[in-house]
């Protein structure tokens, strides 16, 4: 009884934190240890790229907390701060317990690196992490590439053994990936996933990363740490598996986008092509394209210009899907209107088609079918309009 007792009085210390001196509350002793925490990747969107956490476990005192640097607060602004890119995460504390159940009901894997710290230098890294989780201080302003639940993670160490000779190995792959690239190896899995984020994500995502901009992914922040030394020593002295991530496989569906554009276009460009033999518009088909091109180009502009997410800007997606698309429909009836509109449009499809292969941005290939049906369209409509005008 009086262990248990212990044991909640210490996590109340963790919790509340805020109201007391940290170093004097609990001191470390000598069998504790520190260790990273890497999770796998989840079936939901948020958890597709996996997780990072810091464990602090020390058996003299009967504690085991994981430092989350991955939460948020589902209040009544959340879905407004998400939507415009002000969402703040926070650290929060949590059971070793709770953490571990979490990720066996989601089926995910968890590897524990545990590191080669002296005494001082754990106490440092808990002491900072107990004043990282105070109210004042445990929020931050997320940001996926530069600033998230991975990369703080060795922001940590450089912190916190800043006096210490701490090294991490280069990281850059000699193809030096793109962050467009490196995501997209844990897209494959997520079809729709990955078309919804090249849709969102403009040239910020096209640039080469520097070796200590890997650690955006966990996997990647992982393999630092496996390579980096302190003291000149290796800095994780053991590692170990705690819950194995079950194997995934690619599953190739109609209903996947590549092939589904396809399918679209193709449906497209047959009923324009019949619509021209008979010398019929059938304006119906540029509604239904120019109301779905522009609702991604209202989305794409939206990300751009009114939101503070720094990785939507510059976004060449905006060269087919035009917003000022949905402003045409009103006025398709108008024949001069939508001729010209449908030329001008049509020329910047024929130019992003031939550039697509070397645009300082990678588009999505599932695009290219609409690119393709978009010119076929805007063909149809001068031609047929040229020929009744005569």
């Amino acid at each position: 009884m009086l262990k248990i007792i212990k044991h909640i009085l210490l996590v109340f210390c963790v919790l509340t934190v805020s109201f007391f001196d940290a170093k004097s509350q609990i001191e470390l002793s000598e069998s504790s240890e520190i260790s990273l925490l890497t999770c796998s990747p989840g079936e939901e969107l948020y958890s597709l790229f996996g997780h990072s956490a810091i464990r602090v476990v020390d058996p003299t005192l009967n504690l085991d907390v994981v430092f989350n640097y991955g939460t948020f607060s589902f209040d009544e602004d959340f879905y407004f701060n998400f939507a415009m890119g002000r969402l703040n995460y926070m650290v929060s504390p949590s059971s070793m317990s709770n953490f571990i159940r979490s990720y066996q009901f989601e089926e995910r894997g968890v590897i524990e690196q545990i590191l080669d710290l002296s005494s001082a230098q754990k106490q440092a890294v808990f002491d900072y992490l107990i004043w990282n989780a105070e109210p004042e201080n445990k929020y931050y302003l997320y940001d996926f590439f530069y600033d998230n639940c991975s990369s703080r993670l060795r922001d940590i160490l450089d912190t916190t053994l800043a006096e210490s000779n701490i090294k991490f190995p280069p990281m850059q792959l000699e193809a030096k990936p793109t962050f467009r690239n490196m995501i997209d190896e844990y897209l494959i899995y997520h079809p729709w996933g990955d078309l919804g984020i090249d849709l969102g994500l403009g040239l910020p995502c096209d640039k080469v990363v520097s070796s200590s901009e890997y650690v955006f992914l966990p996997y990647e922040l992982m393999r630092a740490y496996t390579g980096a030394t302190l003291d000149g020593k290796p800095l994780v002295k053991q590692t170990r598996t705690l819950l194995n991530h079950p194997d995934w496989e690619v599953k190739w569906s109609v209903f996947n986008p590549i092939p589904l554009m396809w399918i679209i276009a193709g449906l497209l460009l047959s009923l324009s092509a019949i619509g021209y033999r008979k010398q019929h518009l059938w304006i119906g088909l540029d509604i239904f394209y120019l109301f779905i091109t522009g609702a991604v180009g209202i989305l794409v502009f939206f990300l751009w210009f009114i939101t503070d997410h720094t990785g939507t800007m510059n976004n060449f997606n905006l060269l087919w899907a035009w917003p000022t698309h949905w402003l045409l429909l009103p006025f398709l009836g108008i024949s001069n209107i939508r001729r010209y509109y449908w030329l001008i449009y049509g020329g910047v499809l024929i130019l992003t088609l031939i550039t697509f292969p070397i645009l300082p941005q990678m588009l999505h290939m599932a695009i290219l079918p609409l690119i393709i049906a978009g010119i076929f369209r805007a063909f149809v409509n001068w031609r047929i309009q040229n020929q009744t005008n005569s």
